[in-house]
């Protein structure tokens, strides 16, 4: 692969240096308003047949003009349209330097909207009416305008889109009711690696990227063939923040309160940059800090054998969150047609957790004495995500065309922090247990699998909407857990430690214009990628006499925070059973003091030097070398019509463990394939404002790291191997989009299309007969590629001024947007279900009002329900329950320079759900997050 690199290398070499050379005469120039660039402006030169839009830095350049005299006219939706006379010598560039629009002038019958949502709209509307694609886009003062504080919660205001949740806060991105892990997330259109503490996936997490940091959001339902496509529900792609086109201070200083926690949220943001006077150099730098205390209420149900709860947990979160952004970007003209940039960012995501988890074991139910046990586990941890990245990289004009390249490295890594020690920085918990607790025996049924509690819709007690009888299993109903009876029983350090890099990725594009009418484009792109991934589970039990109690440490035990609110939204009593627990200090000190009693239990521990956890350690080396070519054909002033083929090679090297006679055998397993990806857009422009949009694509997703390890353990009493499946081959799939827009002239849009998936290769979880180590009649339980499925779905869409309304109505307007949706996959047992993640229905529903220098925003967003994990009946499937959440924004201009904001987030303070079968009957997890509010200023110079 190293011959590949440099033989791509020397090809792009070679095309920079036969392009750049003897150019004819060009136009080029940069659109703004008052301080920003106004990407998709639409560029024409009269009475020829040359146009043009903006690129994302509101630049435009016109090639190969002859000597004469022209009249260049820039339209944008929402601003005046500019005409501009120019005059073109032979030998010469037109520099038009930058070019000012202005917002359209009121009149009697037209109300303009001052401030800066209507602006945002029409960037953002401008670079999706020009998009040949079928794309939506969010520009960065609209991120801004509602209390959406990470990468994620961004997106989940356009249509199709939903994200899954962590403590409240949006962390995996899907699209069109696909898994996360089906989606390409990208920043600066390169896709990030990633590293999550859970999951071994490819979906990343964005619970670490600050919003300030963005400058533009592309949701691409459809691929282009220069875009990578590795991701059948579509890409996300997050453009940072380049310099401004003149000197800008920026400052955000803010703080709030979280209700649920009952301690304050703090966030500050500042932003600096310009040009040099001769406008050559420019730079920006960027940093967003956000300070929050979380507090999270949960109870979990756990199963085993059928639908009885073995295991109640009731689980108390509380934590300090911090997320810091650091964006810096520089860029050098050399002259007007050659461009350099160089771009560096950090983030990270640091999460000191405090964890009380009661649980209540019913399944060690005593039916002689009605009673059972209670086990009190204190945990403690620091979570941290760290993403570092740097891109240099250049663009050139060109005779015909231009030439773009860029080089980058990224580095994505999550750890636990130096809890309770550097050298056992882990998820750290320690258990203690009270036995002989009394449990009212009416909760209590045995139908075959031990003793168990029951929902009411299985006959049993317990019931998700009565919270008397959900937690009234207890005999005593003043019961509250004793310190002077609970006995430690384990401590644990469960260790997770991923690392995920792209040592280089290297790209290069070239755009001919062969004519007015035709433009060639083709490109290269290589990727170095290297993954690794460690894990433990390592649980220590008392050696030595009689374990002590939790009463022993009185010095460092306290009362839980928040222990008789806890669940209070349900109305919920159950907090006051809970007794003291040991401080984040007492657990430390647990651990310095106690090592010598300590002994590890290999039987419960988890690490491969007990032959276990061959799954979560393994290695990742992985090289993506692809290339592209694709032609854009204007057929007529209305039609557009865009043709290529993407060609993706993968080489996947994995390198992990097996068990082989009881010995611990490394492994290596190697596969290579091709994706052939052709693309056809049609763009049809009924009029100025009315565009059809038409895709057929093909495109791909890799399979999850965790599914490629060739780790396994074969059990000889089982005859059974239980391991990933290396061989996987990528999941394929075969997309028709059909969309419709229409354009209002005060910056608004409707529009709504269909769209249909033909997927094939789709991986599940499998189980098959085998050859393992010359022995036959081997039980293999794996992941494997399954049988076709397929998704269809509607989308509609509609963003409104209502300036056709009198008085003071006028000032209002309003943003909804609906998907539906519907899908069905085939599991190996021949169970025909929805795929995994699909959602029914969306929606979004925004109503704002602006008014000279106020804004405000309400916005509701609702998912419905849908299966994250099947079995082989709806009663034992796991869902995701639906979910809806009402936020509010507002702000006002005092001055030109001074802003006054505040946020309120989660009003409706609904739970997220998880639930066996389709109804909450049966609930798995059920979570509050409680409501957070946030006020602040805003300076702008």
């Amino acid at each position: 692969m190293k011959t590949q690199l440099e033989k791509l290398l020397t090809l792009a070499f070679v095309c920079l240096i036969f392009f750049v050379s003897a150019q004819k005469q060009l136009i080029i120039g940069t659109v703004f308003d008052d301080s920003q660039p106004l990407p998709g402006a639409s560029v024409k030169i009269n009475g020829l047949s040359k146009n043009t839009a903006t690129d994302i830095d509101g630049k435009f350049t016109f090639n190969d003009i002859k000597d004469g005299h022209y009249n260049l006219q820039i339209s944008y939706i929402g601003y005046e349209t500019s005409d501009i006379a120019i005059e073109v010598k032979s030998g010469e560039t037109v520099d038009l330097g930058a070019v000012k629009l202005s917002q359209q002038r009121k009149n009697i019958d037209e109300v303009v909207v001052t401030g800066t949502l209507k602006n945002t709209e029409a960037r953002a509307l401008n670079l999706q009416k020009n998009a040949v694609n079928i794309t939506n886009v969010i520009a960065s003062d609209g991120i801004g305008k509602l209390p959406d504080r990470n990468a994620a919660e961004t997106v989940q205001r356009v249509q199709g889109v939903s994200i899954e949740r962590d403590q409240g806060e949006g962390r995996f991105v899907s699209l069109r009711g696909l898994p996360p892990f089906w989606a390409s997330t990208t920043i600066n259109g390169n896709r990030l690696p990633t590293a999550e503490e859970e999951t071994t996936s490819r979906a990343t997490a964005f619970d670490f990227f600050p919003t300030e940091l963005i400058s533009y959001v592309h949701v691409n339902k459809s691929f282009t063939p220069d875009m990578e496509a590795d991701g059948i529900g579509g890409g996300v792609n997050f453009i940072t923040k380049t310099p401004p086109m003149k000197t800008e201070f920026k400052a955000t200083l803010g703080s709030g309160y979280n209700a649920k926690a009952d301690k304050g949220v703090y966030n500050l943001g500042l932003l600096y940059g310009g040009r040099t006077k001769d406008k050559k150099f420019g730079y920006l730098f960027n940093v967003a800090h956000f300070i929050r205390n979380w507090s999270t209420d949960n109870f979990e149900a756990r199963r085993s054998g059928d639908e009885g709860v073995f295991r109640m947990e009731l689980r108390d979160y509380n934590g300090v969150r911090k997320t810091t952004g650091v964006n810096a970007a520089f860029e050098y003209v050399l002259s007007p047609k050659n461009t350099f940039y160089l771009k560096g960012m950090y983030g990270t995501l640091s999460d000191d957790e405090t964890h009380y988890k009661h649980r209540i074991r019913f399944d060690k139910f005593s039916a002689a004495n009605n009673t059972a046990r209670v086990e009190l586990q204190n945990i403690h941890n620091l979570l941290i995500t760290e993403l570092t990245s740097v891109s240099l990289g250049g663009i050139h004009t060109l005779n015909k065309g231009k030439i773009d390249w860029d080089l980058s490295y990224y580095d994505n890594r999550f750890k636990y922090g130096n809890i309770p020690d550097k050298q056992n920085n882990s998820y750290y918990v320690i258990k203690y247990t009270q036995s002989g607790v009394g449990i009212n025996p009416d909760y209590i049924s045995d139908h075959g699998n031990g003793p168990r509690a029951y929902w009411k819709a299985d006959g049993g007690k317990l019931d998700y909407k009565n919270p008397d009888a959900l937690f009234g299993f207890y005999s005593d109903p003043n019961f509250k857990m004793d310190a002077s009876q609970m006995r430690f029983t384990d401590l644990e350090f469960y260790k997770v430690f991923v690392e995920e890099k792209d040592k280089i990725v290297a790209a290069f594009n070239h755009e001919i214009n062969t004519s007015d009418k035709l433009t060639f484009k083709y490109g290269f792109k290589y990727r170095d990628k290297e993954r690794n991934a460690r894990f433990s589970d390592i649980f220590y039990n008392w050696n030595g006499g009689t374990a002590p109690l939790l009463s022993d440490y009185a010095p460092y035990i306290t009362t839980q925070p928040n222990g008789p609110k806890y669940l209070s939204e349900m109305n919920a009593h159950i907090g006051n059973t809970f007794g003291p627990v040991l401080s984040t200090t007492g657990m430390d000190q647990f651990w310095f003091q106690n090592q010598g009693n300590l002994k590890i239990n290999p039987t419960d521990s988890e690490a491969l030097e007990y032959n276990k956890a061959l799954g979560r350690n393994f290695d990742v080396f992985e090289k993506h070398a692809d290339a592209y070519g694709m032609g854009t054909y204007k057929l007529n002033d209305k039609i557009i019509i865009l043709g290529g083929i993407r060609l993706s090679n993968t080489n996947t090297k994995v390198q992990g463990y097996n068990v082989i006679d009881n010995v611990l055998t490394p492994v290596e397993h190697t596969k290579n394939y091709l994706a052939v990806l052709p693309m056809l857009h049609i763009k049809y422009t009924l009029n100025d404002k009315t565009n059809l949009r038409f895709a057929a694509t093909r495109t791909f997703s890799r399979p999850n790291f965790g599914d490629l390890t060739p780790g396994g353990t074969y059990s000889e009493a089982d005859n059974e191997f239980k391991g990933g499946n290396p061989s996987l081959n990528p999941t394929y799939s075969l997309n028709f989009d059909l969309m419709g827009e229409y354009y209002f002239s005060n910056v608004g849009i409707v529009s709504g299309g269909v769209f249909y998936k033909s997927i094939t290769d789709p991986i599940f979880q499998d189980s098959f007969i085998g050859n393992y180590n010359g022995m036959n009649g081997v039980q293999f339980t794996a992941p494997n590629n399954g049988k076709a499925a397929w998704l269809g779905g509607i989308e509609l869409g509609i963003n409104k001024r209502f300036d056709f309304l009198p008085g003071f109505l006028q000032y209002f307007g309003s943003q909804v947007n609906a998907t539906f949706m519907t899908s069905e996959m085939e599991k190996p047992s021949g169970r025909k279900v929805a795929l995994p993640y699909q959602a029914k229905e969306l929606y979004n529903v925004q109503l704002f009002f602006e008014k000279k220098g106020f804004n405000a925003r309400l916005a509701y967003n609702y998912k419905g329900k849908y299966a994250v994990e099947y079995a082989e009946d709806d009663i034992n499937d796991s869902y995701y329950g639906k979910y809806s959440s009402l936020d509010f924004g507002g702000s006002y201009q005092f001055t030109k320079h001074l802003m006054l904001y505040a946020d309120v987030n989660n009003i409706l303070n609904k739970p997220l759900i998880y639930h066996f079968g389709k109804n909450e009957e049966r609930p798995e997890q059920v979570e509050y997050y409680g409501v957070r509010c946030n006020l602040g200023i805003k300076l702008n110079f």
